[in-house]
């Protein structure tokens, strides 16, 4: 165990983290105003909607199969009656196929904004490009492990879960990294860049998703009615508030 391997596999991920947490309260906190995912769709609508969608619900799949492979030991599944090998079929199957329809959405997300769109470009920030260059290493190299390991000869359960699960309990087992395969541990540091530098980017926005659904539940309808005024005068409906008519018929 060298310098390096202590550094990438029991310190560097506390520093992500922590990026992770505290850039990311110090932001909602003090730049609440620059919390936005600064959407593009009326730049460009034709690609977007085939390629946003695609993007959010890969990585939702993707995201929550990370979530279980990783926090569920061997020994809960073992205790369902799931077999390595069922297991390892699922997870390859499920996270192969989500893995490549998440990259097929970055490419098109990729193509939308630097593929000759020029107003896409004018509204590029370096951070975004920041962004679209980790976000594409961290997919590749998870691909890149996935394929690799298509005969499921390297148990990541065995190794890498439990150095992961080890960093929570503050008492990180770097041994557990030293049988893991070049492209997983890759993808690890890409990982950890992502997390360091995802609070500096648009993709901040994902942690108002996840109480989107409930703020969206409790949200008053907004309800739209036509200006008859404007119906009659221009021939063409302008949709607005009710309030606004209220105060209109005042």
């Amino acid at each position: 165990m060298n310098g390096i391997d202590i550094f990438l596999w029991g310190i560097a991920p506390y520093i992500s983290f922590t990026m992770l947490i505290v850039v990311t309260a110090i932001r909602r906190v003090f730049f609440a105003r620059t919390w936005t995912s600064k959407s593009s769709e009326f730049l460009e609508r034709k690609q977007e909607r085939v390629a946003n969608p695609l993007f959010h619900l890969s990585i939702l799949f993707v995201f929550f199969g990370h979530v279980g492979g990783v926090l569920i030991p061997h020994e809960a599944t073992d205790a369902l009656g799931v077999s390595e090998e069922m297991y390892h079929m699922a997870a390859f199957g499920m996270g192969g196929l989500f893995g490549v329809l998440l990259g097929l959405a970055l490419i098109l997300l990729i193509r939308r904004r630097f593929g000759g769109y020029e107003r896409m470009k004018a509204n590029t920030s370096t951070s975004d490009k920041v962004l679209y260059v980790v976000l594409t290493a961290t997919i590749v190299m998870g691909l890149v492990a996935t394929f690799s390991n298509a005969s499921g000869a390297f148990n990541y359960r065995e190794s890498l879960s439990p150095w992961f699960r080890s960093l929570f309990a503050f008492q990180p087992d770097i041994a557990l990294m030293a049988q893991v395969p070049l492209a997983f541990k890759i993808h690890m540091c890409c990982w950890m860049i992502l997390f360091a530098v995802l609070p500096f980017t648009r993709l901040v926005h994902m942690f108002s998703g996840i109480t989107a659904p409930f703020k969206y539940a409790r949200r008053k309808a907004v309800l739209y009615r036509a200006r008859m005024h404007d119906v009659r005068a221009h021939g063409e409906r302008d949709l607005e508030f009710p309030d606004a008519i209220i105060l209109d018929r005042k």
